[in-house]
């Protein structure tokens, strides 16, 4: 991809630029390294955090969103039955379900949601239709570009005069506003770059991180680091190092934490940190853990986490809802709204993308709904039919609201 690129699409620096460089980061701070949340404003950094809960997290949302097929529709009022989907050989339909030769629909949605839940920006690149060998301005393929690749280049007039891509080892390029959809979470800091969950909780990524990393040298230096030999005897460096490689061999290692100490000419043994016992590390764990899931509004059942298994279809539900309404929903209507104006209406005005409803409960409402509309004559069958993106009945009688009952 990074050849097809460069060999396709090789363009000269923008000739003006409103500001100077910039991290392709954002504003927001880089700490020192080694300081808590230092990464917070590398979007590399930002990337390689995906592990542990937070890939348990991110992992559900993308794996959501990308079972949500998009409905693209085309309107003449803000009606229901004025909105009629687009048919299936529609260019915007044929590029929503094949991106790309090398990518399908669902990885495209799913590479997405990576990009912005963790680094709070995503960057598509629209290849361009050629007519008559010249590019137009309807994209024919979609690529997702690396985030840590991007550098907007700001314009004082147009807000954004380009976008700089550099790929690991090539030279930058250099593609106009038009050739890259940028899909981003919002930030008060900065009009230009995305603020991911991420980003905005560094510390707390990093606590639990430093927790994983107790936990496991815990288990694997065992009493080691956390005694002390005293004695009133004075002792030649040699004598203290011979005790000290005594010591761990003898009690280093998770096999041997719990081994007895025995001690003889005055020596007496205490310990130089707390014990995991006393650290509570199951405790703070449980409680680092909920604090990623809550970052990313992720339900623990959601995420693998069912305490009462006796509950499970209750519990399960009722996190599909909250994991919907709360998490899901709300990045879909900010997609939708994204695609409708920077993708859509390059086909036609009336054109725009929208997102099905994924709650269970509204689900269950729309069928009731749409069941009374019928029995009362409120909606014609072929109008609820369109409305869930179906084909209509040809019989002209679906047509007209039922007969009601004499």
């Amino acid at each position: 991809m990074i050849d097809w690129l460069r060999s396709k699409l090789s363009r000269p620096a923008p000739s003006a630029k409103a500001e100077t460089p910039r991290s392709s980061s954002g504003t927001l701070p880089g700490f020192l390294g080694g300081s808590p949340g230092w990464w917070a404003g590398d979007t590399t950094e930002q990337l390689r955090n995906y592990r542990s809960w937070v890939y348990s997290a991110v992992n559900a949302i993308a794996q959501e969103v990308a079972r949500q097929r998009p409905l693209l529709m085309t309107t003449t009022g803000q009606a229901d039955h004025e909105q009629q989907p687009l048919p299936h050989t529609h260019p915007l339909v044929r590029l929503m379900e094949q991106p790309n030769p090398w990518l399908t629909s669902w990885e495209l949605w799913y590479l997405t949601m990576l990009h912005l839940e963790l680094t709070g920006n995503c960057y598509w690149y629209l290849a361009p239709r050629l007519l008559g060998g010249r590019p137009t301005n309807l994209p024919a393929e979609i690529w997702i570009v690396p985030t840590p690749w991007v550098r907007i280049l700001p314009d004082a007039r147009e807000f954004i005069g380009g976008y700089e891509v550099s790929a690991p080892g090539a030279a930058a390029e250099y593609f106009r506003p038009d050739e890259i959809l940028h899909l981003k979470y919002p930030n008060p800091l900065d009009l230009h770059y995305g603020l991911s969950p991420l980003a905005a909780n560094a510390m707390t990524i990093d606590a639990n991180t430093e927790l994983q990393r107790a936990r496991y040298q815990t288990f694997t230096s065992g009493q080691r680091p956390g005694m002390v030999i005293q004695t009133d005897q004075t002792l030649s460096e040699p004598v203290i190092r011979r005790l000290e490689d005594k010591v761990s061999s003898r009690f280093g290692g998770r096999d041997n934490w719990q081994r007895p100490l025995i001690l003889e000419q005055g020596l007496r043994a205490s310990p130089w940190t707390l014990t995991p016992a006393e650290m509570d590390y199951l405790n703070s764990a449980k409680l680092s853990r909920d604090e990623i899931l809550a970052i990313f509004r992720v339900p623990p059942p959601i995420a693998g986490l069912i305490e009462n298994a006796g509950l499970g279809g209750d519990i399960w539900f009722g996190a599909r809802m909250m994991f919907c309404e709360g998490t899901i929903q709300p990045r879909l209507e900010l997609l939708a709204q994204c695609l409708t104006r920077d993708l859509a209406r390059r086909w036609s005005p009336d054109l725009f993308v929208t997102f099905p409803d994924c709650s269970p409960s509204n689900q269950r409402e729309r069928r009731a709904d749409d069941e009374l509309d019928a029995k009362t004559g409120l909606r014609t069958y072929n109008e609820i039919r369109r409305a869930r993106g179906l084909k209509a009945y040809a019989d002209p009688r679906f047509d007209h609201p039922p007969e009601k009952p004499a």
